[in-house]
Parts: C-alpha cells; structure tokens; sequence
C-alpha cells in the first residue's frame, strides 16, 4: 500500500514538472513583435533563419528596386534586409530557447557503485539532485520568461526605430536631390550674370563694384552647390545603409526633381482653385505668370 502511495507521489510530482516546462513557439517570438510593431509600420516583418527565407527576401527585394523607390519601399526593404535588424531577431530566438531552457526542472543524476571485494560484491545505485538548483528552478525560469518578453519588446522598438530612420533618410535623401537640382539651375544663371556683367564693366556700362557683387554672388552658388552635392552623396549613402544595400545607385531609383517640380505645380494650382470666404478667391501668383 505504501509503495502505491509513493508511485502515485512520485507520477503526479512528475506530472507537475512537466506541465510547468515551455516549448518553443512555432514563429520563434515573432508574434508580439509583429502584433506591437506590425500595426505601427503596416509591412511585412520576416525573421529569415533558413536559406528558404534568405532567398524569399533577396527576390522580394530585388523586385522592389526595379521599380521607383518610394518611401513604403524604402522602409519594407530595410525591414527585409536590413543585417541589424536580423540580429536583433536572432538574439530574440536565443532569448527564447534560455527561457525554455530555464523552465524545465534540473535533472538528478544517476550514479551506479560498484564495490567487490573477496568476499561480496556490493553494488549500489543512487539518483542524485541538486536541492539548490530545484529551490531556485521557479525563480530561475520566470526571470528568463521575463528577459524574454523584454527581448520581444526591444525587437518591436527596434523595428519602428528603423522603419522611422528609413522613411525620414528617405525624404532627407529627396529634398536633397530637390536642392542640389535648384542650386545647379542657379548656378548657371548666376554664371551667366557674372559673365554678362563682366562684358557690361567692358563697355563701361556697369563699375566695379556692381560687377565684384556679381563675381561674389556666383561664387557663394557654388560653394553652395558644393555642400549640396556633399549633402545628397551622405543622404544617399544612409538611406543604402539602412536598407541594407552594397553597391546600389539610388540616384536612379529615387523621384527626379522633375516629377518633384510637376508636383508641386499641380499642388498650387489646386491651392489656387481652392474657394475663400464670402464667395471670392485669391489666387496666388504661379511661376507662368511671374514670367
């Protein structure tokens, strides 16, 4: 009766232990990841572990840079390919196999003795466990539960600060563009006023000083137009960063300053058209009718 009592003890105590053990998640921790950041971004994030998924990432992305690189592209790459981002997640995996690790209870060891002697043999067998490591296995196992979580979270952030820093190199990496094509077409009309006020000062129709304020104003346009191509080059080549690229030209793949200026034509046009208060509008000078 005793020994079915003991069996019965010790079958529920094993029942117990393993009812408390965790096993990894099928998605390896990305749920909540993409639960906190997915809503926040509205792409695809990915954890490629397997050559499957490397390959199923390259091809997304290279099918995103034959077309123009707009800003969501911009952002679903770097999600896809940037290598921080990867280890991130990788980490995020380790995280989870130490809290899985640490939720299962400490094996005993088993320790076989054998003693012979010329007159017996002795053979003793014991089953050793750590008193210890089974006082602390609860502590133990929810603290990394609680590092796990804490990895989840920082993953989530992780992703919204990098899909934040790409969109914002993305618009600094256009309105860099924008500025250097406006410098380069005011240089060359100041170019062409200092050339004309040099022939002017030739004739005698314009002194000194009217042509040295020409001179110096074609010489800021270029230490201006200088900075700007300095500008674009470093936006450029953050933008590459953070998505993850080697040896891409996003010089092709972002809007041309012509589309820009189109843009913003039809934008003042519709300002334009837009009806004011007590029946009139105003519009407002365009670019046609200054000229």
């Amino acid at each position: 009766m005793f020994s079915q009592f003991r069996v019965c003890t010790t079958a529920l105590a094993a029942a117990a232990l393993l009812s408390a053990c965790k096993s990894l998640s099928p998605d390896g921790g990305m749920g909540t990841v993409a639960l906190v950041a997915g809503q926040g971004v509205n792409k695809d994030l990915v954890r490629i572990s397997t050559e499957a998924d490397a390959a199923h990432a390259q091809a997304r992305v290279s099918r995103l840079l034959h077309a123009q690189l707009s800003a969501d592209a911009a952002v679903q790459i770097a999600l896809l390919n940037n290598p921080g981002l990867q280890a991130t997640y990788n980490r995020l995996g380790v995280s989870e196999a130490v809290a899985v690790q640490a939720s299962r209870p400490p094996l005993p060891a088993f320790l076989l003795e054998r003693v012979s002697t010329s007159v017996e043999l002795d053979i003793e067998r014991k089953i050793v466990g750590s008193i210890l490591a089974l006082a602390v296995w609860p502590s133990r196992s929810k603290i990394a539960g609680v590092r796990f979580e804490q990895a989840q979270l920082q993953a989530a952030e992780e992703t919204l600060r990098l899909a934040t820093e790409t969109r914002r190199a993305y618009i600094r990496a256009v309105g860099a563009r924008q500025i250097l094509a406006t410098l380069d077409t005011s240089k060359a009309s100041a170019d062409a006023s200092a050339e004309l006020a040099g022939k002017l000062k030739q004739t005698g129709a314009l002194n000194k000083l009217d042509q040295a304020r020409h001179q110096v104003f074609a010489t800021e346009i270029s230490a201006q137009l200088t900075a700007a191509r300095q500008n674009a080059t470093a936006t450029q080549e953050r933008l590459t960063r953070l998505m993850g690229l080697w040896g891409t030209d996003l010089g092709r793949l972002l809007p041309s300053t012509r589309r820009l200026c189109r843009a913003g034509r039809g934008a003042l046009r519709r300002w334009n058209r837009r009806p004011w208060i007590g029946g009139w509008s105003s519009p407002l000078p365009s670019s046609r009718s200054r000229r």
